[in-house]
């Protein structure tokens, strides 16, 4: 997964005398290879070394630390980790560059350690090591995949018994974090993959460093994560994180706001007015989510992982299907390419509406349940329920129907050139915005809600139907 550095056939040495002074009498290095100021030889340009760049970024992390002690944000687990990744940082920013992902898989494991405990560390490392020696076997693809089944059924079997009594339960959840959606994506990436995949690239994957303190974790992308790992000067990668972990302490902030003083119980809901206001507060208290997204992305940033955003202005959505591309951005790439992608592959002969709506309601139906299976793993109950079913039911039908539509009007909007809008275009992009911001926040609550009943009870004291 490393980035290659292209130099011309004719001053490339031989294999063996890659990394070897020359010998007396031999022609000595190019001056473009004997001057890189920054660089050990062979790194990547992307790795240039500059301290009057790098101490201000391990400056702002210091405030931030500090920010995060005095508001007592996210909690211990949160702090030790920032704590770490300030002591590590410039230890990863001077070693070379292919020493860099293992001391990043150290830290990590440090990491879980100061979080957990040595104990609950030795079992969830020995246990991801099962699941990712299985995983690489020298067996079919189909067995794997089988084999890695019976074990999670089995862990799930033993996990509340007797049998699981002698290993701490904080193994359960920080296992299932790592391994529940991501093993996924690695063992997709194994049956497509045209070469073996490292034992350093697999280990950085699954044992990331903010995933200990944020077990509602991003969906990270296998590929995406490697082809991202120093693709850029290694400082605008940083700042990058910076502001991704700024974004994230807002965010934070705003639902530390919304939860303490603006929100009221739905008992308390009653009239129009409450109503709208426990509903709007209510929605807004996925800000934790985005907010923790951000600062596990940015933290990643920081040692060299350049990635996508995870939330882009989701409140501001003009509809269903723009909705589900700003909201979690992650877990919707997730689904097209594991799930949407390959069910209309398999359809490509049927009519192409007929397609489309097949796979949207796979990937809604696969939504659901592996949410519920992601409750079982992080609360020990699965999350199955009518709201929950109603919630993803519901929003899977507006989100098909914005797709049909937006499959229609795709030839229009290529014949017509996109203009800049007008008062009234404004206007409509601001309806649209509130109608699906006030649609969402009612199917919010509804999935909030511990039952069916309770929410039709909420509705009608608020409305005074």
């Amino acid at each position: 997964m490393r980035p290659e550095t292209q130099r011309p056939t004719a001053l490339r040495p031989t294999p063996h005398r890659q990394y070897t002074a020359s010998e007396p009498g031999s022609n000595p290095a190019p001056a473009t290879e004997q001057a890189r100021p920054g660089l050990y030889p062979g790194e990547p340009e992307a790795c240039r070394r500059d301290y009057r760049q790098f101490l201000p970024i391990l400056a702002h992390l210091g405030l931030f630390l500090a920010v995060f002690k005095v508001f007592r944000v996210e909690g211990r687990a949160f702090q030790l980790l920032i704590a770490l990744s300030l002591v590590a940082l410039p230890v990863h920013y001077l070693l070379p560059y292919r020493w860099k992902k293992p001391l990043f898989v150290a830290v990590s494991i440090a990491g879980l350690a100061l979080v957990f405990g040595p104990l609950a560390a030795t079992y969830v490392v020995a246990l991801a090591l099962l699941l990712i020696g299985v995983c690489r076997l020298p067996i079919p693809w189909w067995t794997r995949a089988t084999t890695l089944a019976v074990i999670a059924v089995a862990i799930a079997r033993i996990r509340p018994e007797s049998l699981a009594a002698t290993v701490p339960e904080s193994v359960w959840p920080v296992l299932a974090t790592m391994f529940m959606f991501r093993i996924l994506i690695y063992l997709y990436e194994l049956k497509h993959a045209k070469a073996p995949e490292s034992v350093v690239d697999t280990l950085s994957y699954f044992f990331l460093l903010p995933n200990y303190c944020f077990l509602h974790f991003p969906v990270v992308d296998y590929r995406t994560l490697h082809r991202g790992y120093f693709s850029r000067e290694i400082h605008t990668t940083q700042r990058a994180g910076l502001q991704m972990i700024f974004d994230g302490t807002i965010h934070l902030l705003l639902y530390r706001l919304v939860y303490h003083e603006w929100l009221i119980p739905a008992e308390e809901v009653q009239g129009m007015t409450s109503l709208v206001r426990y509903l709007v507060c209510n929605y807004l208290l996925y800000l934790r989510v985005s907010g923790q997204f951000h600062m596990a992305c940015g933290m990643l940033h920081l040692f060299g992982f350049q990635l996508p955003l995870t939330h882009h202005h989701y409140l501001l959505a003009t509809g269903f299907t723009d909705y589900w591309r700003r909201i979690n951005i992650y877990w919707k790439d997730f689904m097209v390419r594991l799930v949407f992608n390959p069910v209309v592959f398999r359809l490509k002969r049927w009519p192409q509406p007929a397609a489309l709506a097949i796979a949207t309601v796979v990937v809604f139906v696969t939504t659901w349940a592996l949410h519920a299976y992601q409750s079982f793993w992080l609360r020990g109950s699965w999350g199955f329920s009518g709201p929950d079913a109603l919630f993803w039911g519901i929003l899977g039908a507006l989100v098909l129907v914005n797709v049909q539509l937006d499959a229609r009007r795709s030839r229009a909007r290529t014949r017509a050139s996109k203009g800049p809008l007008t008062a009234l275009g404004h206007l409509v992009r601001g309806a649209k915005v509130a109608a699906t911001f006030t649609t969402i926040a009612l199917l919010w609550s509804l999935w909030s809600s511990p039952t069916l009943e309770s929410w039709v009870d909420l509705m009608r004291r608020g409305t005074g139907i």
